[in-house]
């Protein structure tokens, strides 16, 4: 079963009276979603009390929640005590899913800056290893990091640098962000075949069996020829990507990922959307 549902809760939310977080786990089960993706993009601020009692709102609703850790994490960072701040925004956000009573957390892997790009894959691995021999000491190990596929050229995670990341340990999932990797490719997600060789790629590079279970942010997205400018909503019609082509290879090749929906205010709307739309290559 293929799980869709927002990032955030987009203006809808507000609009239809709504404000509180406790409030989520039912809207969004009324609208017939199942997923949930809680940011702490600016840092983990949340008592394990609150996660709990979110969490448990969450679980009795039956959507899923997972975490995306703060945006500013670079493994990459020749910086020593920058290193370690990210290694610590990274357990504090599985902390927190944890009380939430998640599995996921999503990160951004991070970017050379001044290095050369090579070396700082080498550093970013090296660092990578730190955090899980770590994790796996701390009693962390049950849950499942999500390496995100960035937008702008200039970051780190392309297909196969999150390929070769992934690879690392059986704790790491791919987030496969397809409107990042259109943005960051000049908009090379187009048809069926498209994605299909993007899929057959991870496939081949990570297992079936982490790509069935890998997870996806899916928005349109402008871009220039650096990659990544904005987020969009399906209303675009300039900007890719498109779900159906991505939506007819899910099903051809019998995945089921979760999917997460990063539209700029619209989120819940176009989830709702992706969801019927699977739904009907199923009749």
């Amino acid at each position: 079963m293929i799980k869709f549902g927002p990032s955030g809760t987009g203006s809808l939310f507000e609009e239809e009276g709504f404000s509180k977080t406790i409030d989520v786990p039912n809207w969004l089960k009324a609208k017939g979603l199942d997923l949930y993706e809680y940011s702490f993009g600016r840092g983990v601020r949340m008592s394990e009390e609150t996660a709990k009692i979110y969490g448990a709102e969450f679980e009795k609703n039956g959507i899923e929640i997972s975490v995306h850790a703060p945006y500013f994490i670079n493994l990459a960072t020749l910086e020593d005590d920058k290193a370690a701040n990210n290694h610590r925004y990274i357990k504090d956000s599985l902390i927190a899913l944890k009380n939430f009573g998640g599995k996921r957390c999503v990160f951004h892997p991070g970017s050379p800056l001044k290095a050369n790009r090579e070396d700082a894959m080498n550093l970013l691995m090296q660092r990578l290893d730190n955090l899980l021999e770590d994790l796996y000491n701390s009693g962390l190990s049950d849950t499942m990091l999500a390496v995100e596929t960035m937008g702008k050229q200039a970051q780190l995670g392309d297909t196969e640098e999150i390929i070769r990341m992934v690879s690392r340990d059986k704790m790491l999932l791919p987030c496969i962000d397809f409107g990042h990797l259109n943005a960051r490719t000049c908009g090379s997600l187009q048809s069926y075949d498209d994605y299909r060789r993007l899929l057959d790629r991870f496939i081949e590079g990570v297992g079936y069996d982490k790509v069935n279970n890998m997870h996806v942010h899916f928005s349109k997205i402008e871009y220039t020829q650096k990659g990544e400018v904005r987020h969009l909503t399906f209303e675009d019609t300039m900007y890719g990507p498109q779900f159906e082509p991505l939506a007819k290879a899910l099903l051809d090749l019998n995945l089921h990922p979760f999917i997460v929906c990063e539209s700029a205010g619209t989120q819940t709307i176009d989830s709702l959307y992706m969801k019927n739309y699977y739904n009907s290559l199923l009749k």
